[in-house]
């Protein structure tokens, strides 16, 4: 699922951990970050290989999310169990209904834009061939800067969560900035490794990779995010985008409401 729709698996991998092994959230999303490295080394390889990436792009906003990822984990250790679920679920809840609101205006995946100066001073647009529509899609980049400033706000959620950030990365891309679907879950896919593995260095310091949690969901992931990234190319956008937005509007309802010990 990380793969398939950009997220990185940490969104889906920390709830579980959560709350079918009972595993202490600092817990889990030690075991997460260090999962979405080796999800984002197994993904985008695939997708770079297909020529989806936009390479360009995520390079650029990766220098913001890596920022906001040493930013967010310097701050993870001392925030509460019950804040960090809170914020989890909120930002789970933010970008379902801000992809849902933009579905409701187009029957693609996204609205055609035209470059921005900045993206077009950086080249920033992109095209790619899509196997289930049987067309080249070429699409270019709008609010080039607001999505900047996203990505650092994704950035910091993943260190402090350890979730990878795409599932803020990749509807500010979307619905931000006039990414197709498809381009904006392979250049999360290829962001998320760096933003991951400069925070996952701060939760090794502070102890919360345990090994008997960590190499098994390693070892999962690698093979589920190979798996997602080859099912891409024969799914539609429109569809990865109602499966994304079912997925975060489920389990951010589900741990505000433990964040709020209801359940």
């Amino acid at each position: 699922m990380g793969a398939l729709l950009g997220l990185g698996g940490g969104v889906i991998m920390v709830p579980l951990l959560v709350f079918l092994l009972d595993v202490p959230i600092h817990i889990a999303s030690g075991a997460s970050i260090v999962a979405v490295v080796a999800t984002s080394s197994a993904s985008a390889s695939v997708y770079v290989r297909d020529e989806v990436t936009n390479m360009r792009l995520g390079m650029f906003l990766e220098l913001a999310t890596t920022l906001g990822a040493v930013t967010g984990a310097s701050l993870m250790a001392n925030a509460s169990e019950s804040v960090l679920k809170a914020l989890f679920g909120l930002s789970l809840l933010y970008a379902s209904v801000v992809m849902g609101v933009q579905m409701r205006k187009t029957d693609r995946s996204w609205e055609s834009r035209p470059d921005d100066w900045l993206a077009s001073k950086l080249r920033l647009g992109g095209s790619y061939w899509d196997e289930a529509r049987e067309e080249e899609i070429e699409y270019g980049v709008d609010h080039t800067l607001p999505t900047f400033g996203v990505s650092y706000i994704a950035g910091i959620l993943s260190g402090l969560l350890g979730i990878g950030g795409g599932g803020v990365k990749v509807p500010a891309m979307n619905v931000v900035s006039s990414v197709p679907m498809k381009a904006a879950v392979a250049t999360s896919n290829f962001m998320i490794g760096v933003t991951a593995s400069a925070s996952a260095l701060v939760y090794i310091r502070h102890g919360f990779c345990d090994v008997f949690i960590t190499a098994p969901v390693v070892l999962g992931t690698l093979v589920g995010s190979y798996l997602g990234a080859r099912m891409t190319r024969r799914l539609r956008g429109v569809m990865m985008k109602r499966v994304f937005i079912a997925v975060l509007l489920i389990l951010g309802l589900r741990m505000i409401i433990s964040g709020a010990g209801l359940l």
